[in-house]
């Protein structure tokens, strides 16, 4: 039983002392109930934060899970080519021994026989030892390296332009899986994810995978954004957040910073290329305080909170336009 100042031994028959009594205790359950209110408001509250903070600890293993199967997707790319190259050198090498075995064989069978010295190239022996080397038949590619080699002495000639642009379409379309990937990037006027470059050619996908790798080691085509771009294209160029943008100026620092948002770049790249941006900026003299603090704040937002493309597209925009 709840106690109230005006309860005594003598007071439990009297009508005014009982409705105090009943009204002290009715203000004593409303503050209880209003604490348990707020207590379960302020659970409802942790909860809501604990979903969040789970939901965060779950997209981040997923990156990482991501990043680990691609780390090992790589890794075993690698080691496949490494073996087919060993694999391809042990028979190189016994093919070779078997020739050598033959000439032996030869040697010895016909003993009386001479091995001529090799005859020098600009002094062939006869007509006919030329006649007897076989021609390599390449079909159409034979016709574009001759006329390149023909007219390689002036290569901004027509012909020679021509040439080289007609080769290059040739192999995207008939060439090996790394030329066939590199004329689709070529063509394309965005970069290509991996799974876009799948979809679009008639190739196994995991030869598709094993040219991007080989592709991507040798420096022909590179990340760029969610996809792929040959190293030679603009977007490869724009986004290059490597390199010094200080030599630039102002409108081509904003188009940069524009293609690294354009193709959907990461959170770390965004973060580097705005601040480059600001640097190169501040650097040159021409930002103004406040846009400073502009930049600045949109830097501190992409590390706190996801920012779409279209919003950071529009705040780019409005800086060029000013």
């Amino acid at each position: 039983m709840v106690q109230n100042p005006f309860d005594d031994e003598n007071s439990k028959d009297d009508p005014k002392k009982a409705k105090l009594r009943s009204q002290a205790q009715q203000q004593f359950i409303q503050q209880l109930q209003q604490r348990i209110a707020n207590q379960s408001n302020r659970i409802e509250e942790l909860q809501v934060e604990i979903s969040k903070l789970n939901q965060v600890i779950q997209n981040k293993d997923l990156e990482i899970q991501k990043y680990s199967k691609k780390v090992e997707e790589e890794r075993m790319f690698f080691e496949q080519d490494k073996k087919a190259r060993s694999d391809r050198e042990y028979e190189l090498q016994k093919i070779v021994q078997q020739k050598e075995l033959e000439i032996n064989k030869l040697q010895k069978s016909s003993p009386q026989a001479t091995i001529s010295p090799p005859t020098p190239l600009h002094e062939p022996s006869s007509e006919s030892s030329v006649s007897n080397i076989p021609e390599l038949d390449l079909g159409p590619v034979n016709n574009f390296v001759d006329t390149l080699m023909a007219y390689y002495k002036k290569p901004t000639d027509d012909i020679f332009v021509s040439s080289l642009r007609d080769l290059a379409i040739h192999c995207s379309e008939s060439g090996t899986t790394d030329q066939q990937v590199l004329g689709l990037l070529l063509k394309a006027e965005m970069p290509m994810t991996e799974d876009e470059i799948k979809q679009k050619l008639q190739i196994e996908p995991q030869d598709i995978s094993r040219a991007i790798f080989r592709l991507t080691q040798k420096n022909f085509i590179k990340k760029v954004g969610r996809g792929f771009a040959v190293i030679s294209s603009e977007f490869a160029e724009m986004t290059d957040i490597s390199k010094n943008w200080r030599g630039l100026t102002p409108e081509q620092v904003y188009e940069n910073l524009m293609s690294v948002v354009y193709v959907e770049s990461d959170k770390n790249e965004l973060i580097q290329a705005f601040t480059k941006a600001r640097d190169a900026l501040m650097e040159m003299g021409i930002l103004a305080t406040q846009r400073r603090h502009e930049i600045s704040q949109i830097i501190e937002k992409i590390k706190r909170h996801p920012v779409t493309n279209n919003e950071l597209t529009e705040t780019i925009k409005s800086w060029i336009e000013s």
